[in-house]
């Protein structure tokens, strides 16, 4: 646009005075100057600009683009030097909002922000006070085989724990290192019995692992030997990795429910894994679609036919 009109001011109006010539292309360079200021403000505010450069040369927090000028990526170092990404969006000037980040992010939900300098200080202190979180959920994943999730983070906030080839523990990690909903997925009446007595004396002097240890009279946690049937597959980088698979759908990962297949049939010699819909859907239909009483199908196991019940939800 710019070279267009500078050809028609020269070809059309053939300026034969030099001054004439040097204010026609001083409009025309200030005109395309605004035509940019408001393409850029358009696109994004330019004070976040600034603020991104501020940032970026203070050197404590990292900052990055993401695929557009308005994706923007912190990392947050804490004391004991773990890293926190947080992933951020620019809605439009003054307003930023929180896409995710690898922590627990419930009190975070639907805020805004009016700079990056405000949401790194809120993370900063939010930090601070998920030492007690962060500290619960590595001792647990350093002292237990952890089921589930895969490659937990800090955003996870459960963990299943490993206790035997048809049981597993369900903890659940309050922002303020507490545990809540601790309940066994499985239906092994030993452990069932340990827990249930053993609830009844958490120590909340005493971090999770060892209430749990004490619950169920252990000295140490039992490790998996072997984990079936499996499914092999290969990461993107080329690695091949095992999975566990439903007895069912013949899947590790259902699109619409995130979660592993379960050892719910608690007959040892058995050894399927299911995913709870799948069995619970499976129970439902062998028994005419009708619906269970109090949410509990009953019947018996797809693969060894013994009987088995299944909840339609994970409590």
């Amino acid at each position: 646009m710019f070279v267009e009109e500078l050809r028609f001011t020269i070809t059309e109006k053939k300026p034969n005075d030099v001054f004439f010539l040097l204010e026609s292309l001083n409009n025309l360079l200030q005109n395309s100057t605004d035509q940019l200021n408001a393409v850029t403000a358009d696109l994004i505010d330019v004070e976040i600009l600034q603020e991104i450069e501020a940032i970026a040369n203070n050197g404590n927090t990292g900052v990055f683009f993401g695929k557009t000028l308005k994706d923007f990526k912190l990392i947050i170092e804490d004391e004991e030097l773990r890293k926190h990404e947080i992933f951020i969006q620019y809605k439009c000037p003054k307003k930023l909002i929180i896409l995710s980040a690898n922590l627990p992010l419930s009190s975070m939900q639907n805020l805004e922000f009016g700079c990056l300098n405000e949401i790194i200080e809120t993370f900063k202190q939010y930090v601070i006070e998920l030492a007690k979180y962060f500290y619960e959920l590595e001792n647990i994943d350093q002292c237990c085989a952890i089921m589930e999730p895969q490659n937990a983070s800090y955003k996870d906030e459960y963990r299943r724990i490993f206790l035997d080839d048809r049981t597993w523990l369900h903890i659940e990690v309050t922002p303020e290192g507490l545990g809540s909903n601790i309940h066994l997925v499985g239906q092994s009446e030993y452990w069932h019995n340990k827990l249930q007595s053993g609830l009844l004396n958490w120590d909340h002097d005493k971090n999770i692992v060892d209430n749990i240890m004490t619950i169920f009279d252990i000295s140490e946690f039992p490790v998996p030997t072997s984990r079936v049937p499996e499914h092999l597959s290969m990461e993107a980088d080329g690695t091949m990795v095992t999975s566990i698979v439903c007895g069912i759908c013949l899947c590790a990962d259902l699109p619409e429910i995130p979660g592993l297949p379960l050892p719910l049939c608690q007959n040892s010699s058995c050894g399927v894994y299911y995913h709870r819909s799948c069995l619970y859907e499976w129970l439902v239909a062998c028994a005419g679609s009708r619906p269970p009483a109090f949410g509990v199908a009953t019947g018996a196991c797809p693969t060894c036919l013994q009987p088995i019940t299944c909840s339609k939800t994970d409590s």
